[in-house]
């Protein structure tokens, strides 16, 4: 073992006591003061210690975290001095600095890889330079080593669950970030795509200064994700909120690439007379879906809002386990039905309705690992590139129409998602047909009917503010509990048949789904 390799793994002992001491106190004042030590130590090793640090700011902010230490790792992290990278800019470039650049700062924006220097060229240029961390390959992979739980079998999920491709994924993706010639390629060719629109502004890179070690594109600033979540109105929010969700899902699906690092250092944003702007900085770690899961991901998505195929065969075009995902083939229509729910409503959608892990996991139940484990390794890229989305849109909190985002998409792939080839095996039995399509609510009194209510089916999950209040504390007296109930129905995953029934007072009330 090297002496950097010894040192780096010293501080790894000292992450794991902060860490460990961190889930172990109780004492709020304690847990603030050993946060911001963890966060220090994720700083300075850098590399995939503050990566993970960058997922926990997501956490963070999520959990609206008064004081939320972790989001000093994509702003502010600690860079290196100019004079420890001086030396990779020259190698890279074959010149003295002062021959390339006219002025360069000297205190740089840290990321987890490598840092950025906003510079002025020698013919005028304003530019970011990207520089590598010198040593920062043999961190990543002494990072690994430390990390070896990647690779070892968790409890009882060892049968049919290779967690070394998860290990492997994570290694392939991080070799791929460390190349910034193949970043340079992949920014100029999102950049190309969002050319046509004004929402979507990817810097240009400059070819010419770019190499493994070094990317320089053009200067873009902005304004932070903060200062718009603080200052922004209402209707450049809804704006925004549309740019994210149309850039998201037209990149994904009509040009196969989307950025997967969606945390706020790599982003920037701007109001443009009454347009908006989202400006979009680092595009090492992307997901590029082959074009079989592209098809099959935005056919299911189409299934679910029609109702009109099984989701069986797609899921496993997407690269499900088959033997793993089995077991649970009766909850996955109900699952896809939650899962893309925004996409399937016709009016904007308010994320705030959505639940989504308790409502997973209500229909789930003790089946929720078979489905998180039974997906590809590369799936982790996706899920990581749509939580970065669905954060903003969450925070933005204007409901937007998500199904007609998804239009385009849909209309331009549908005839290649026809020739999709499917296995000829009988699949089991999982279709839409077994989810209810209304919910319905009848009061009868004196033997007539005097109110008769229906609503779509998944107006379920939000029963508690579809009853009055009156008929809320006739059900409590019988001692039933509308969440229970609710409960009840995601378990048996939203299937036609009675939710529950009340006879007082010469008055007879049915609520039912069919």
């Amino acid at each position: 073992m090297t002496t950097q390799s010894l040192t780096r793994f010293a501080r790894y002992a000292g992450l794991a006591r902060s860490a460990i001491r961190l889930r172990l106190t109780t004492d709020e004042a304690v847990r603030d003061r050993v946060r911001q030590h963890l966060v220090q130590r994720m700083g300075k090793l850098r590399g995939l210690p503050q990566k993970l640090g960058q997922m926990m700011n997501f956490s963070a902010m999520a959990d609206e975290q008064p004081v939320n230490h972790f989001e000093t790792l994509c702003e502010s992290a600690e860079p290196l001095p100019l004079n420890i990278v001086r030396p990779v800019l020259e190698a890279a470039w074959g010149f003295p600095l002062e021959d390339i650049v006219d002025d360069i700062e000297e205190h740089a924006r840290a990321a987890s890889l490598g840092q950025v220097h906003r510079a002025t060229l020698r013919d005028g240029r304003e530019v970011a330079i990207k520089v590598q961390y010198p040593g920062i390959r043999d961190a990543i992979h002494t990072d690994l080593k430390m990390l070896g739980w990647l690779s070892v079998p968790v409890g009882n999920l060892n049968r049919g669950f290779d967690l070394s491709a998860y290990r492997q994924a994570i290694l392939d993706d991080l070799d791929e970030e460390l190349d910034y010639g193949r970043e340079a390629a992949r920014q100029e060719h999102v950049a190309q795509w969002t050319r046509d629109g004004i929402f979507a502004v990817i810097p240009p890179v400059i070819p010419e200064l770019s190499t493994k070690t070094v990317l320089v594109s053009d200067w873009e600033d902005g304004e932070s994700w903060n200062d718009v979540r603080t200052t922004w109105d209402e209707v450049s929010k809804r704006k925004l909120a549309n740019g994210m969700l149309q850039f998201f899902l037209r990149g994904l699906f009509l040009h196969g690439m989307m950025q997967a690092d969606w945390h706020p250092g790599n982003l920037r944003f701007r109001r443009v007379g009454s347009d908006v702007q989202m400006v979009m900085y680092d595009l090492g770690c992307v997901y590029q879906p082959n074009t079989d899961k592209r098809l099959a991901l935005a056919r299911l998505i189409h299934a679910t809002q029609r109702g009109n195929e099984s989701p069986w065969p797609l899921l496993l075009k997407l690269g499900f386990n088959e033997e793993l995902l089995e077991p649970l083939a009766g909850k996955l229509p109900s699952l896809c039905r939650i899962l893309f729910e925004p996409l399937c409503v016709d009016h904007p959608y308010d994320l705030a309705d959505w639940r989504l892990a308790e409502r997973v996991g209500d229909v789930l139940g003790d089946d929720r690992w078979n489905f998180r484990i039974a997906g590809s390794a590369d799936l982790v890229f996706l899920m990581r590139a749509f939580h970065g989305v669905k954060y903003y849109l969450e925070q933005l909190g204007t409901p937007i129409f998500w199904a007609r985002a998804f239009e385009p998409c849909a209309a331009a792939l549908r005839k290649p998602w026809d020739q999709l080839v499917f296995p000829q095996k009988r699949p089991p039995e999982c279709t839409f047909d077994s989810l209810s399509r209304y919910l319905k609510l009848r009061v009868r009194s004196g033997g007539r009917t005097t109110v008769e209510l229906t609503q779509r089916a998944a107006s379920i999950d939000n029963l508690d503010s579809i009853l009055d209040s009156e008929l809320k504390q006739r059900i409590e007296r019988q001692g039933l509990r509308l969440d229970e109930i609710v409960g009840d129905v995601r378990r048996r995953g939203y299937a036609p048949g009675p939710v529950f029934a009340l006879n007082e007072e010469n008055k007879d009330i049915k609520v039912w789904l069919e």
